[in-house]
């Protein structure tokens, strides 16, 4: 998990419970080692991993668990590396570490300094990960935010666990949607100029079409007005897309969120992608046609009803390009694809990995998050309008009031399939409530604890003076337990597609390292040999929230 630089936690207990079960006679049922799955128990009390293999092999050898586990912990002898071994929940097998760990996590996050916590248990994946994918029609909104700290933190921890990312984000850019968007802003520009004007039957009223306008108007000219209808709206849909797109990235960077690459519908039309995929479908006996539409036979795959590919007009809804695009993604080589999507399109999700199933496409390799709605919140009341854009809250206008590091934060501390309350004034609060304050004061704390003892000079921590025979405070034991279990939690992160839990983890590590500090001193320790083991705990825990906030996007201010 950690390249060699600490002990595998997983690993130690893994070919321990093996033998134990090759010593108990069950040397031909066991699982092979990479197979016993080890466990972080949720609470401390109950050791620092557990072990259910005497579920798996009560059956083959026709004992109940509890029997099997106790045959097992028979075999586990106690030594420098495992303390004890606890039967519980009727047969699970609860590992205490002992000394020789903790000295060997110490020495491990030293090495590894800012690679503290990534491992390869996704080496050799190359994962693309969409994410945001607003239409280009409008600003960002909250629910955008909410997506974009959520897939960059997903990416990262990703990257963490060994996969290779990439970030992309799907541009609407062909369609009635955006014939309305240009139809619009012209509409605003006539007005501009004090001509009678219209806005479309779906088009566009906020504000920003205003800027629009004025924007094309400066840019492209006033002859533009006079030119072919035709090509006067899809120079102004060019103009727009592109405008808007803009907006987006530099609202998105605001929120320190980057892709690696936008990819732009109107490119799969252009090279016939939904076309074929439309041929591709018809060819496999999945559409009919109804009322003048086509439609893909989806309640033969288990869906409700039927979904329209082409409409009466002839013009496809989303479904048919977001085959297309999908198929376009497979055929670049990931292994692996995940869409991070709103709750709103989930019926959709279903319908599109129907239609890629049906094509042949691999789509157990084709992953689908659905972030739930955000609603924002100032203490007990609800925000329901912006100051700016009238009935809608801009991204912009969060990250400004709030900042990145506290948008970034909160977004991720909940899990997306749970509905989020975010709160503005909290997430302002420079007090121990506000969740992101809470963490980043800890890591402050601990940079004060190091610049002071350099000053009373304690000299450079390293972590072979912080031998764990020194560290007998409940307190000192509790961090580093948390340190140790560090890189478990990051790739539990990645492999489940839950950030959250980096999020959660600092809150815990934070907790940790606020009642350390109230309880153990390190300058003014009882004796020096203490001290210099308490410092070279504060080093690592400081390692520690440092990236574990890196892998938030989140900052780490050294003072506060």
């Amino acid at each position: 998990m950690t390249g060699g630089v600490a002990p595998d936690l997983k690993a130690l207990v893994r070919s321990r419970v093996r033998a134990a079960a090759v010593a108990a006679g069950w040397g031909e049922v066991v699982p092979a080692e990479a197979a016993i799955v080890v466990e972080l128990p949720r609470e401390f009390a109950h050791g620092d991993l557990a072990c259910p293999v005497a579920f798996a092999l009560a059956k083959a050898v026709r004992r109940p668990p509890v029997e099997v586990a106790t045959a097992l912990k028979a075999h586990l002898a106690a030594d420098a590396s495992v303390e004890r071994v606890e039967i519980a929940g009727g047969g699970y097998l609860n590992f205490f570490l002992g000394d020789e760990v903790w000295a060997g996590i110490l020495g491990g996050i030293e090495r590894a300094g800012s690679a503290w916590g990534t491992g390869a248990s996704l080496a050799g994946e190359r994962i693309l990960v969409e994410f945001v994918s607003a239409n280009p029609t409008g600003p960002l909104v909250v629910v955008n935010a909410r997506a974009a700290s959520f897939g960059d933190a997903l990416c990262r921890c990703l990257e963490a666990a060994g996969a290779t990312v990439e970030r992309e984000y799907y541009v609407n850019d062909a369609g009635a949607q955006v014939r309305n968007l240009a139809l619009s802003v012209e509409a605003r520009w006539r007005e501009l100029r004090g001509e009678p004007f219209e806005i479309p039957k779906d088009g566009y009223q906020g504000d920003y079409i205003r800027d629009l306008a004025r924007a094309a108007r400066d840019r492209l000219g006033e002859d533009l007005l006079n030119a072919d209808p035709e090509d006067r709206i899809r120079r102004l849909m060019e103009f727009s897309v592109a405008e808007m797109l803009a907006r987006h990235r530099s609202d998105l960077e605001a929120l320190r969120v980057g892709f690696d690459a936008f990819f732009h519908e109107k490119r799969l039309h252009e090279e016939g992608q939904v076309a074929r995929a439309l041929a591709d479908l018809e060819a496999k006996g999945e559409v009919f046609e109804k009322d003048g539409a086509k439609w893909f036979r989806a309640t033969a795959h288990g869906d409700e009803k039927d979904r329209v590919l082409i409409k009466g007009d002839g013009k496809p809804t989303y479904t048919l390009p977001d085959v297309a695009y999908h198929r376009q993604k497979f055929s670049r080589g990931f292994t692996r694809l995940i869409d991070i999507v709103g709750a709103d399109h989930q019926v959709e999700m279903a319908t599109l990995r129907a239609a890629l199933q049906v094509l042949g496409e691999p789509v157990e390799r084709f992953e689908v998050v659905i972030t739930q709605f955000v609603t924002l919140k100032r203490g007990t009341e609800t925000v329901k309008m912006s100051k700016r854009s009238g009935d809608i809250v801009l991204l912009a206008e969060l990250v400004e009031e709030v900042g990145p590091d506290a948008a970034r934060f909160l977004f991720v501390l909940r899990a997306p399939s749970s509905h989020l309350e975010f709160d503005m004034d909290l997430a302002k609060a420079t007090t121990m409530d506000n969740p992101v304050y809470y963490v980043q004061y800890a890591y402050a704390r601990l940079c004060s604890v190091l610049e002071h003892s350099t000053a009373e000079g304690l000299g450079a921590p390293a972590a072979a003076d912080g031998q764990p025979s020194r560290l007998t405070e409940p307190e000192a034991r509790l961090l580093l337990r948390k340190l140790a279990r560090w890189p478990l939690i990051v790739e539990k992160a990645a492999l489940t597609r839950a950030p959250h839990l980096v999020a959660h983890e600092l809150t815990e590590l934070a907790q940790a390292v606020h009642q350390f500090y109230s309880q153990c001193r390190v300058v003014g320790a009882p004796a020096p040999e203490l001290a210099r083991a308490r410092l070279a705990l504060v080093a690592a825990a400081r390692q520690t929230i440092s990236n574990g906030l890196a892998l938030l996007g989140v900052t780490a201010p050294e003072h506060m």
